[in-house]
């Protein structure tokens, strides 16, 4: 049976909804190490790690369940919480919330001695620049350990794809995030190639943003034109230059999508990818633009951090371990619709406005960026004050 918990916090509370998704457990399957034969009906004991993974398991089933703290949707999350409950017969409750809430409310509950949440799935600028540097999370390499998941070979960029050095935050998703989404029944094909294009008197009153102001895509993504692109000063210039566009700034990152799929708006910018992933695979009129400058190339709200105390410790590890295999990873990222970070998950059914051109200039996520994201928080505050009273 599934429990649906709902969850209404005010602004300083935060919000969001608490969803438990269920299903039947099913037997965990533990390769067998190689050995001498043993009589009929005996058993070969696991040893090594696959020992240390059984009695990790049996721990975590005892504890019976895990709250995920979720910047992706609920749809996401109920997919990921239904597969881990099939696989180890484990209960996965979440909260869905924006990353800037779900880090106050995190901060509010552990500085109370609660530490509710056991994983936090979630962008960069939720876990590098704010929850790491609050000293809300722990290292996240030391509880990594299933060889499939350490295996270099395992994943596209060689390594385990942690954008931070400490290994506090890793990127599940391998995405390209284009920051300019159109609705192609209103904008013509080469129409709009550079940022530049947006300019055009001929856009005004016709763009949507997420909010540049705080932790998201909007400050990604004068970031990326800041740190990769420009500079801060070439991009401070072109915020100023957008004012008179008078575009329309929101924190909903799925009502700013669905403005531009009803054509309310022809050009939304910043746009958060699993949400517009979402709309495209709905069938709606919009698509993504590959812009001159580039392509930033990271996560999304595709990342995994762990708290500094989790409530459930053991299912906490299971479920890192199991969500980085092979199957694991599958799954979410066929949830997510983007492109894994693994190197044997399939894009097959991924739209290829997510996935990178060969003939792109990528930027991929570094701390160093993704730190930089506050600065440029800072840039929109002051410069774009005027349009968001």
């Amino acid at each position: 049976m599934c429990r649906i918990i709902s969850v209404v916090i005010a602004v300083m509370l935060l919000s969001g909804s608490v969803l438990s998704a269920c299903g039947g457990p099913a037997p965990v399957s533990t390769p067998a190490p190689t050995g001498a034969a043993r009589p009929a009906g005996d058993a070969p004991k696991p040893t090594g790690w696959e020992a240390e993974w059984e009695t990790l398991v049996a721990a975590a089933k005892k504890e019976g369940q895990l709250m995920i703290y979720s910047t992706p949707s609920v749809d996401v999350m109920k997919a990921v919480a239904e597969g881990f409950k099939q696989k180890y017969g484990i209960t996965v409750e979440y909260l869905v919330g924006r990353g800037e809430e779900l880090a106050k409310r995190m901060q509010a509950e552990q500085n109370a001695g609660m530490f509710n949440a056991d994983v936090v799935i979630s962008g960069g600028t939720t876990g590098i620049v704010t929850m790491k540097p609050q000293g809300l999370l722990a290292p996240l390499e030391p509880m990594i350990f299933l060889p499939e998941v350490r295996d270099p070979k395992a994943w596209r960029q060689g390594s385990i794809p942690f954008v931070d050095k400490d290994g506090y935050h890793l990127a599940m998703i391998a995405a390209a995030q284009r920051y300019i989404l159109v609705n192609t029944d209103m904008v013509k094909p080469g129409e709009i190639k550079s940022f530049q294009d947006l300019l055009d008197p001929k856009w005004k009153g016709k763009i949507t943003s997420n909010d540049p102001t705080i932790a998201g895509t909007g400050s990604a993504m004068y970031t990326f034109l800041a740190y990769n692109v420009w500079n801060i000063e070439q991009t401070r210039d072109y915020m100023k230059r957008l004012i008179p566009q008078e575009p329309v700034f929101t924190r909903d990152t799925r009502l700013e999508v669905e403005w531009v799929a009803k054509g309310k708006y022809p050009v939304g910018m910043a746009t958060l990818i699993e949400q517009t992933s979402q709309f495209v695979s709905m069938g709606a009129p919009i698509q993504t633009i590959k812009v001159s400058e580039g392509v930033k190339v990271g996560a999304g709200a595709g990342g995994i951090q762990i708290p500094r105390k989790q409530a459930h410790p053991n299912a906490s590890k299971v479920f890192v371990n199991w969500i980085l295999t092979k199957d694991g990873a599958a799954l979410f990222v066929k949830a997510f619709g983007n492109p894994g970070a693994r190197a044997d998950t399939s894009t097959e059914g991924i739209s290829p406005l997510f996935i990178p051109a060969p003939d792109e200039k990528i930027y991929p996520d570094t701390e160093e960026t993704t730190l930089a994201r506050d600065v440029m928080m800072g840039h929109a505050r002051e410069i774009f004050a005027a349009l968001l009273k």
